[in-house]
């Protein structure tokens, strides 16, 4: 089948709330016809409203993915934002005779339910599933029992070129540590470490449809539930550092690391293989150990107590960091080498 020069984007969010143009606009730059599909509302704000919220998330991604498949056509390539919108468009008759790249496969939880939908992904030669940590690949195939077809592409989060990369500030105002996020928090520990540092204020944001209500909270903790995004960074942008305690080894939390870090903001974080990439070698104890409630305490009052140089000097290198390793340019050149180099195989 001929080649196309038009990629069709599904986006699982508005335009005005997109934080996901960047593979767009890179891929102009390199002469494609680029064709967005944007959806009316924020999906995953959808799927945050309990059962219900993720069966209406379900049918938005689906019905994203019928406005893709009429944007598209044979010979072009369609890239999936999110998991579910690549498995639900591998089902849509003629999907086969377009190049799918699905992008943000996480770390799988195994369910008969939905296992066909994998499967028969992974069994499509003319489907890439894009996954942001290397050791994912392994997981996936385990977890469906599939074969190795070389259709898992390893390509890291990168930082939002929408936001500008903030001079890291020492403030001698009012501070507090910042927490948040959807997947894989855990509260109790964040609670915990919250309880050893009484002289420190902590705000959190969670989800209420997955927040546990017999948490006790401490009197230093203040929560918010299911802010807008821009709320969300707000917290995040006037605070003195963050952190992320992890429940298990499934890769979650990336996005907050690196908007920390562009924030100009110390960051900690549990010590995961996925983790560790985002922090230099000279770094490595911003990553923590899983339900070590003690050593978590002893990292927070250590990064909160420093000094304004030490303070500012580990954010700037943070920011060295994910600057040279994790741009958007970087990526966009991992997927033009995808659509060129002959991904598109006959299934």
């Amino acid at each position: 089948m001929e080649k196309s020069n038009t990629i069709v984007i599904i986006y699982d969010c508005p335009f005005h709330k997109c934080d996901k143009l960047w593979l767009k606009e890179e891929l102009v730059k390199k002469g494609y016809q680029v064709k967005p599909v944007f959806s009316f509302c924020r999906i995953s704000n959808v799927e945050q409203r309990g059962g219900p919220g993720k069966l209406a998330a379900r049918l938005l991604t689906l019905w994203q993915c019928i406005r893709g498949m009429a944007k598209s056509s044979g010979g072009d390539t369609v890239i999936c934002w999110s998991q579910w919108s690549g498995l639900f468009f591998n089902l849509l008759p003629g999907a086969g005779k377009r190049y799918i790249i699905s992008y943000n496969w996480l770390t799988p939880v195994p369910n008969e339910k939905t296992r066909f939908l994998y499967t028969r992904a992974l069994e499509n030669r003319r489907l890439t599933a894009v996954i942001n940590s290397p050791e994912t690949r392994e997981r996936i195939l385990s977890a469906y029992q599939a074969r190795d077809t070389g259709n898992i592409v390893f390509i890291p989060d990168v930082y939002d070129d929408r936001e500008e990369f903030q001079q890291p500030v020492w403030s001698e105002g009012e501070r507090y540590c910042f927490s948040g996020g959807r997947a894989n928090r855990d509260w109790p520990m964040l609670m915990e470490i919250a309880g050893l540092c009484p002289e420190i204020p902590f705000r959190f944001v969670a989800v209420r449809s997955d927040w546990d209500s017999r948490l006790e909270i401490p009197e230093n903790v203040e929560v918010f539930f299911d802010l807008e995004p821009e709320a969300y960074y707000k917290l995040l942008r006037d605070s003195h550092m963050s952190i992320y305690p992890l429940k298990e080894d499934r890769v979650s939390g990336l996005i907050n690391i690196l908007r920390s870090i562009q924030l100009g903001k110390p960051v900690l974080v549990t010590d995961i293989s996925f983790t560790k990439m985002y922090f230099p070698k000279e770094h490595q104890d911003c990553l923590l150990p899983f339900g070590d409630s003690q050593a978590w305490r002893a990292a927070v009052e250590r990064v909160w107590n420093c000094g304004k140089e030490e303070y500012e000097s580990l954010g700037r290198e943070l920011q060295e960091h994910v600057k040279e390793t994790f741009s958007p340019e970087g990526a966009a050149r991992r997927v033009d080498g995808m659509i060129r180099k002959g991904n598109r195989k006959e299934g």
